[in-house]
């Protein structure tokens, strides 16, 4: 019974892939948060690498410092930036908060080639601001556009998937962090870092690990971008499927 069950489960979830894989705006949302959130995770495994060997020399009291003053404030500045994001998306409407949020990102990211000093540690903290806005304004957005896509594809099969879609968006997320761990042990290992050198590691390994930190996520935020950029789910149609729904619900009510 539990094999069987099983199996029934596993034959219901990737059915219900299939069904929403066939949603062009759907599979948009789920790559750009795949590449957005991927590389965040990414990038995160390698910051106390960084400020540990490159900004601190090895020294573990002050890298730890640092670290998690990063932490905490990029965990207040998503706060903020989450509300900002409800803001500009009712003002710009979603897709464009989209693309104006993950842009600033971008910017954030390539400030940390600046804010990883040797000589002034804390200027990282300028960045965790406009960092923020990634997985920040990732998440705001994202729930309320695959609201639409359940809107725009209750439109095309007269069924309501909700929790299709939901499932589906979320196992994608799982893939992502699970990617990012496997990829980021390679990567530090490509690298040339070696833990058993300590605070000895070669400039090379050290200059890698910097790298990896701030063109990852940079790069897969922009691909995110390009990806989203013909998404076709527009505020304006949004309203008119959700306009036609409500017509359709009042025929079939009265």
């Amino acid at each position: 019974k539990a094999k069987s069950g099983l199996a029934a489960n596993t034959g219901e979830f990737f059915e219900g892939l299939g069904i929403t894989m066939k949603r062009k705006p759907f599979v948009r949302l789920c790559v750009a948060t795949f590449l957005i959130f991927g590389g965040f995770q990414l990038a995160s495994m390698f910051d106390l690498y960084v400020i540990r060997y490159y900004v601190f020399g090895g020294d573990d009291g002050p890298a730890g410092q640092l670290y998690g003053t990063y932490g905490t404030v990029t965990t207040l500045c998503t706060m903020g930036v989450i509300a900002l994001t409800a803001v500009l998306a009712k003002r710009l409407g979603k897709r464009e908060a989209f693309r104006l949020t993950i842009a600033l990102s971008i910017i954030g990211y390539g400030l940390k080639w600046i804010g990883y000093s040797r000589e002034n540690p804390y200027l990282l903290l300028m960045t965790a601001p406009i960092v923020a806005f990634g997985v920040g304004s990732l998440f705001t957005l994202m729930g309320s556009m695959i609201s639409d896509v359940c809107d725009y594809d209750e439109l095309e099969t007269g069924e309501r998937r909700e929790g299709t879609f939901g499932a589906i968006y979320w196992w994608m997320v799982k893939v992502g962090i699970a990617l990012a761990a496997l990829i980021g042990g390679w990567l530090l290992s490509a690298s040339g870092f070696d833990v058993d050198l300590g605070p000895n590691q070669s400039g090379s390994a050290l200059q890698y690990i910097r790298l990896f930190n701030i063109i990852i996520p940079m790069a897969t935020s922009a691909l995110a971008v390009i990806v989203m950029w013909r998404y076709e789910i527009s505020e304006t149609k949004a309203k008119e499927i959700r306009s036609e729904l409500e017509s359709r619900r009042g025929k079939i009510t009265s």
